[in-house]
């Protein structure tokens, strides 16, 4: 009977022991500080949980949880205007979204961290808005065109460095029987890849201030003609069933060899080597013009942070913007993308991004046109949106008359 007792006694002793082990469990969690970190890159969630998890452990009383959603700059737009801010989210540099936050105190000011030391202070510097800076750069993203190098060694082809050459290029490709241009027409956000391209090699940012205030007309325009024109034949060269090719399908078959070539952005380098670690590719940049020395690359801040002035917890949302611009975190984060990081010190380690990159640092790159347009991301849907109704309906004229209402109508609302 003592027996049983004591084994009674012991069972109830242990229960308690491991309810208060428990509770003490659930207490320390409850202490966890906790910041969500929201980021629009679905290319890089794997890479963010890796980093968190060691941030997580190097601080174990600091909880980061990411969120990434489909669309996710439009719902970060939403979420802000319904005033349920994250605590840490990606932001651009010179876009409307960011100039208007900043200066409406949504955000941090982070001008006097010292992690910003570590940061190339030319791209650092975009971030500037009347003397502060509220805002991160981590990496750059930049524009080119991928090619097979086995096909192209196939044929003898040269990487072209003007537009000429581009187009008689993609016709030696044809007239070889191999499909020359891969294209995702029905996916917005690969849309406006390459004609942007084009647009940022022709229009400069003085131009994007002047339209900003008044109205000009893209209809009689010559540059737009003449921009517009190349994106037509270019468009020639696309496969035929372009528009109702994803992103997804494109970078499978484009992997499996069904097409020499297609415009992408460096950040869809790790969604093509995890389709086939050991495919032969080269990146070469987008030649937009018959002078080599005016083709500019096309890219700016990718991977881009600011954190919100109302966050409960800002010096800890610091601590995690200072631990991913850490010059071997930063390293990592080039070496997984293939992006070229913002971050002093950091080397390029992918060959293929090499020929970007060298452009970009001697100076010949040109910033995304939309980050200067008026209604900032909603601007870009819409433009991507007008952009594939043009690729469908091929009307010159049509396309630049809704451009011009879609600028008009930012203007208006501003």
């Amino acid at each position: 009977m003592k027996t049983r007792n004591m084994i009674c006694c012991s069972l109830v002793i242990a229960s308690f022991l491991s309810a208060c082990s428990m509770a003490e469990d659930i207490q320390t969690e409850n202490k966890k500080k906790q910041l969500e970190f929201f980021q629009s890159k679905t290319n890089v969630v794997e890479f963010f949980d890796e980093m968190i998890e060691e941030f997580e452990s190097e601080y174990p009383d600091i909880e980061i949880k990411q969120v990434n959603v489909p669309g996710g700059m439009e719902v970060l737009k939403t979420r802000i205007a319904y005033g349920d801010m994250p605590d840490i989210f990606i932001t651009y540099p010179i876009e409307q979204d960011y100039v208007i936050r900043a200066t409406k105190g949504y955000l941090l000011d982070l001008t006097n961290e010292d992690f910003i030391n570590n940061i190339d202070s030319t791209i650092q510097n975009r971030y500037v808005i009347d003397g502060k800076m509220y805002g991160v750069a981590l990496s750059q993203n930049a524009v080119g065109v991928i090619y097979n190098k086995d096909i192209f060694e196939e044929l003898e082809l040269e990487i072209p460095k003007t537009w000429d050459h581009f187009i008689e290029t993609l016709k030696k490709i044809q007239a070889a029987g191999k499909q020359p241009l891969l294209m995702a027409n029905k996916d917005l956000e690969r849309i406006s890849v390459f004609n942007l391209s084009l647009v940022a090699n022709k229009f400069d940012s003085k131009y994007w201030e002047t339209l900003n205030k008044h109205h000009l007309d893209l209809k009689e325009d010559q540059r737009w003609i003449e921009v517009s024109k190349k994106m037509l034949e270019f468009l020639d060269f696309a496969q035929g069933d372009s528009f109702s090719t994803e992103g997804d399908d494109l970078n499978q078959a484009f992997v499996n060899g069904d097409g020499v070539m297609s415009v992408i952005g460096v950040w869809e380098i790790p969604n093509l080597e995890k389709i086939d670690a050991n495919f032969n590719y080269g990146i070469f940049p987008f030649p937009s013009t018959n002078d080599p020395e005016r083709n500019k690359v096309l890219g700016g801040v990718d991977g881009g942070f600011a954190i919100s002035a109302n966050t409960q917890y800002p010096e800890e949302a610091k601590k995690f913007l200072e631990f991913l611009v850490k010059k071997e975190n930063a390293q990592k984060f080039s070496d997984y993308e293939g992006n070229i990081s913002a971050v002093q010190g950091v080397k390029m380690n992918n060959a293929e991004v090499s020929l970007l990159a060298e452009q970009i640092s001697q100076g010949k790159s040109v910033n995304w046109p939309n980050h200067y347009w008026v209604g900032g991301t909603a601007a870009e849907e819409d433009f991507r949106k007008i952009s594939q109704q043009f690729f469908f309906e091929r009307d010159i004229h049509a396309y630049l008359e809704r451009l011009e209402r879609m600028f008009d109508t930012y203007r208006q609302i501003e």
